[in-house]
């Protein structure tokens, strides 16, 4: 199985990014939209979706992405999540997430972000304004499960863990995810994997407060 980063890295090619531990057996994963950054809703990234003639009829929020079902002969349309200016320009930082995510990958942790997004369009840029967040996707992949063809970002991230685990032999795996679906698809990996130990986190931001809450799940 190919996996996809923020570069593309073919099957003989040693995947030295990321894995600053290479001896540990333990993955921490952490969703990107809305459990490290929220959006100004102004300029929020939008899903469309498109009739069978490419007709926009509905723009779906991040959230309600997550539940939807597409109509039999419509798609969706990706391109703000595609687009590093629109995520420039609406990204704001989940300080307490972000916190997290660097205090365990400087703990000498196996760090990824997975999310349901595709290829960003301008690949550099996007990787200086989440430098900019303190982020350096040149030491924590950016794992984009949208790449994976499936029809849902659960089931999306569900396959890209599932070969993390396959890849790494890994035996204790965290996702920090806002999605409740999100995290259901995560737990069923239990059934491919008996003997790993897997922590759901849901993650719970207050845009309004700045309040974060996280209630965790072991499986």
């Amino acid at each position: 199985m190919k996996l996809n980063t923020i570069y593309i890295l073919e099957n003989n090619e040693p995947d030295r990014m990321g894995r600053k531990d290479p001896k540990s057996k333990s993955l921490v994963a952490f969703d990107m939209d809305d459990t490290l950054f929220h959006y100004k809703k102004k300029s929020e990234a939008k899903v469309h979706v498109l009739d069978k003639t490419g007709k926009r009829v509905q723009s779906l929020t991040n959230r309600e992405y997550n539940n939807h079902k597409l109509e039999p002969g419509h798609k969706y349309d990706f391109s703000d999540f595609r687009s590093t200016h629109v995520f420039r320009k609406s990204a704001q930082p989940i300080h307490k997430m972000i916190r997290k995510l660097k205090a365990i990958h400087h703990n000498n942790k196996n760090v990824e972000i997975v999310t349901a997004r595709s290829n960003m369009d301008k690949k550099n840029e996007f990787k200086k304004a989440m430098k900019g967040h303190g982020i350096d996707i040149d030491k924590v992949h950016f794992r984009r499960a949208g790449e994976t063809g499936e029809e849902s970002p659960a089931k999306a991230k569900h396959k890209v863990i599932d070969g993390l685990i396959r890849k790494h032999g890994y035996t204790k795996v965290h996702l920090y995810d806002d999605s409740e679906k999100n995290l259901e698809h995560f737990k069923k990996l239990k059934e491919k994997h008996p003997n790993v130990e897997f922590h759901a986190h849901h993650v719970h931001h207050d845009a309004k407060t700045g309040k974060v809450t996280i209630k965790t799940t072991k499986v």
